[in-house]
């Protein structure tokens, strides 16, 4: 047993971490108590295309923190143009709005 834990650790502290620039798809599964009354599921965020089309600057570290998890998002925010709602992004007419529930909120309830 001991065995098989040092192989685990030493196979965990050899794999290198994952930079958040490397990650295509992106799941924000919070708020789910509001989620569940808006019968909507997670949003399912398409980092890559982002980054295809925009500099790392637009979003980081000014809307956004480069970090898993650090950004604790809410449709309310959003529409007080925060986030994914912010000046130049869905609240504006360079992207589709944020009114389309089903582009974002990838499994609806």
């Amino acid at each position: 047993m001991v065995k098989s834990l040092l192989i685990g650790l030493f196979i965990l502290i050899a794999t290198p971490a994952v930079a958040l620039s490397e990650v295509d798809l992106i799941t924000l599964d919070s708020q789910g108590n509001s989620r569940d009354k808006a019968g909507v599921g997670p949003v399912v965020f398409p980092h890559k295309i982002h980054k295809e089309n925009h500099k790392c600057a637009a979003c980081h570290p000014k809307i956004f923190k480069a970090e898993l998890g650090a950004n604790n998002i809410t449709m309310k925010q959003n529409m007080n143009k925060m986030f994914c709602g912010s000046p130049g992004c869905h609240n504006s007419p360079k992207a589709f709005p944020l009114f389309h529930c089903n582009k974002c909120h990838t499994k609806e309830k």
